[in-house]
C-alpha cells in the first residue's frame, strides 16, 4: 500500500513537472523504476513493447514525442499486466491527450500526465 501510494505521489510529481516544463527528469524515471522494481518481475515485455510502440510513434511523428515520455513509456507499460491493459492504456491516452489538444489548440503539450492517467485508467477499468 504504501509503495503504491508512493508511486502515485512520484508519478504526480512527473506529470506537474512535465507541465511547467515540458522536460521528465530522468533522476524521476530513474526513482520511478526503483520504486517499481519489486513489482515488475515478468513484466517487462509490456515495458519493451510500450517503448517500442511510442519509439516508432517517434520515428512516425518525427520527433515531436520527446525522449522522456519515450523512457516514462517503458516504465508505465511495466507497470500494465496483460496485453489488454496496455492497448487501453495506449488508447486511453491518446484519447484524452488528443481531446485536450483539440481544445488548448497549442502546438506542444506534456504528454507525461496523458500517459500516467491512460495507465491508470487501463488498470482500474
Amino acid at each position: 500500500m504504501i509503495l503504491e501510494f508512493l508511486t502515485f505521489i512520484l508519478l504526480a510529481r512527473i506529470a506537474l513537472f512535465d507541465v511547467k516544463t515540458h522536460l521528465i527528469r530522468n533522476v524521476d524515471i530513474t526513482l520511478l523504476l526503483i520504486l517499481l522494481t519489486p513489482k515488475i518481475a515478468n513484466r517487462w515485455e509490456f515495458g519493451l513493447l510500450n517503448l517500442i510502440i511510442y519509439a516508432l510513434i517517434n520515428v512516425l511523428a518525427k520527433g515531436k514525442i520527446g525522449a522522456g515520455d519515450i523512457k516514462l513509456s517503458a516504465i508505465l507499460g511495466l507497470m500494465l499486466d496483460s496485453y489488454l491493459h496496455l492497448f487501453n492504456a495506449l488508447s486511453y491516452t491518446w484519447i484524452i491527450g488528443g481531446i485536450y489538444a483539440l481544445f488548448i489548440g497549442s502546438k506542444t503539450v506534456a504528454f507525461a500526465p496523458f500517459m500516467i492517467c491512460g495507465t491508470y485508467l487501463a488498470k482500474i477499468f
